[in-house]
C-alpha cells in the first residue's frame, strides 16, 4: 500500500485522516474535514508503521475525553486522538521548516520529532500512566525512547526508517525531550512550541462549539518568515492555556475522572500488566470494562457517586497540581531564547481525597 501511496520525488504527498484512522473519526488538527499534506515520502513512511497507527486508539485528554459521548464530528461532540494531535503538529512543524527554508536535514528532524513524540503514550494517555510508573516503572517517556531506538518488535521499522532518511534516533529524542543543542530546539523546548500550541486549541475545541483558534497555523507561519515571534498572537495563545488547564484539565470533573480511573487500576493491579501499556483503548476495554463503565458514570452527573463508587476508595488521596499561566508583558522580547521570560507558569501540588473531588463539583 506504501509504494501505491507514494508519488514521484518532488511531488507532494498528501492523505485524508480517514485513510489512515479507522478507529476513530478524523479530526486532523483544527477541522475534522481537513486533509494534511507532506511533501517528503518519509513522513507518509512513519505515519505507516504500527506505533504511529495505534495512537488512533489512544485518547488525547485520557479519562477527562469522557466528558464527551463521542457523537458527531464537530470538534467540541467528539473525543479527539493522539494520532490527530501528532498530525497536527507535524503540520505546525512542516509549516516553520517550509516557510524558514530550513535544509533536508534539519526539517527532517522536526518533522520526525513531530511524529514520533507521543508514540510513547498508553491507554488512556497520562490519566493512567502513574499507576504504570508505579506498578511497573513504565511512561510514555521512556516507551517512546523504547520504540524510537527500536527496541520494541513494532518499534524495529521506526528505527529502520530513521536510519534510512539519516536521522539518528537519539538526536530525535533529544529534540523530543528538550534537550537538542541545535538551532531549532527551541521549537520543542521552550514555552511556545508545537505540542502545546497544537494541544491546547485542540482542548479549546473539545471545550465549545466554536472552532479551535486557526490563529496559531498563521502565527507559525509568520515566525518562521520573519523569525520574531508574533506576540500578540503568542499573548492570547498563553491566556488560552491558562483556562484550558483551569476549566478543564483541572477543572474538577477533570481530576475526578482521572482520580477513579488511578483507583480503580490500583485496586485491580492483579488484573494489569506492563503489556497493557502498549495496547490500545479498544483492546483494554476488552480486558477491563469495568473501567469504562465507571467512567461513564463519573462522567453522566446523573447518580450519587458515593452511593455507586467503592467507600474503599473515598479516603484515597491523588496528588493534583494547580497551575497559573502569566504573560509578562514587561518582557517584549521576540527571540526565541527570550520567551520563556515573557510566558512564565507556576505550579503547586496537593494531595486531596476523591470524596474531597466529589464534593467539590
Amino acid at each position: 500500500m506504501l509504494d501505491e501511496m507514494r508519488r514521484s520525488q518532488g511531488d507532494e504527498l498528501s492523505f485524508s485522516a480517514f485513510e489512515l484512522m479507522p478507529l476513530a473519526a478524523a479530526e486532523v488538527t483544527f477541522r475534522s474535514d481537513e486533509t494534511v499534506c507532506f511533501g517528503d515520502p518519509f513522513a507518509l513512511e512513519l505515519m505507516s508503521t504500527a506505533p504511529l497507527r495505534r495512537l488512533a486508539g489512544i485518547g488525547f485528554l485520557g479519562a477527562i475525553d469522557f466528558i464527551r459521548h463521542g457523537s458527531g464530528r464537530s470538534a467540541h461532540r467528539r473525543r479527539h486522538n493522539r494520532l490527530e494531535h501528532t498530525l497536527g503538529v507535524a503540520r505546525l512543524a512542516e509549516t516553520y521548516a517550509c516557510e524558514a527554508g530550513l535544509s533536508e536535514s534539519r526539517r527532517r528532524l522536526l518533522l520526525a520529532a513531530a511524529l514520533l513524540h507521543d508514540v510513547g503514550h498508553g491507554p488512556l494517555s497520562h490519566t493512567l500512566e502513574p499507576v504504570f510508573a508505579e506498578a511497573f516503572d513504565i511512561d510514555h517517556h521512556s516507551m517512546t525512547r523504547r520504540i524510537v531506538r527500536g527496541e520494541t518488535r513494532s518499534g524495529r521499522d521506526v528505527y529502520t526508517i530513521l536510519r534510512d532518511a539519516d536521522l539518528d534516533p537519539d538526536e530525535v529524542l533529544a529534540m523530543i525531550d528538550g534537550h537538542h543543542s541545535g538551532p531549532d530546539a527551541f521549537l520543542f523546548a521552550g514555552s511556545i512550541n508545537f505540542d502545546t500550541l497544537d494541544g491546547i486549541s485542540r482542548s479549546r475545541a473539545f471545550m465549545e462549539p466554536r472552532a479551535a483558534p486557526r490563529a496559531m497555523l498563521r502565527a507559525v507561519r509568520q515566525w518562521a518568515q520573519t523569525g520574531r515571534a508574533p506576540l500578540s498572537e503568542f499573548d492570547a495563545f498563553w491566556s488560552l492555556k491558562h483556562d484550558v488547564y483551569s476549566l478543564l484539565i483541572c477543572g474538577a470533573r477533570g481530576r475526578l475522572l482521572d482520580a477513579v480511573a488511578q483507583a480503580y487500576m490500583r485496586a485491580n493491579i492483579d488484573e494489569f500488566e506492563a503489556s497493557d501499556f502498549e495496547r490500545s483503548e479498544v483492546t483494554l476495554r476488552k480486558r477491563h470494562r469495568q473501567l469504562f463503565e465507571v467512567l461513564g458514570l463519573v462522567a453522566a452527573q446523573r447518580v450519587s457517586l458515593k452511593d455507586h463508587l467503592p467507600s474503599s476508595w473515598m479516603k484515597e488521596e491523588v496528588t493534583v497540581k494547580d497551575r497559573a499561566f502569566t504573560v509578562r508583558t514587561d518582557k517584549g522580547f521576540n527571540e526565541p531564547e527570550q520567551l520563556d521570560a515573557r510566558y512564565t507558569q507556576s505550579k503547586f501540588k496537593r494531595r486531596i481525597s476523591i470524596e474531597e473531588l466529589i464534593e467539590g463539583l
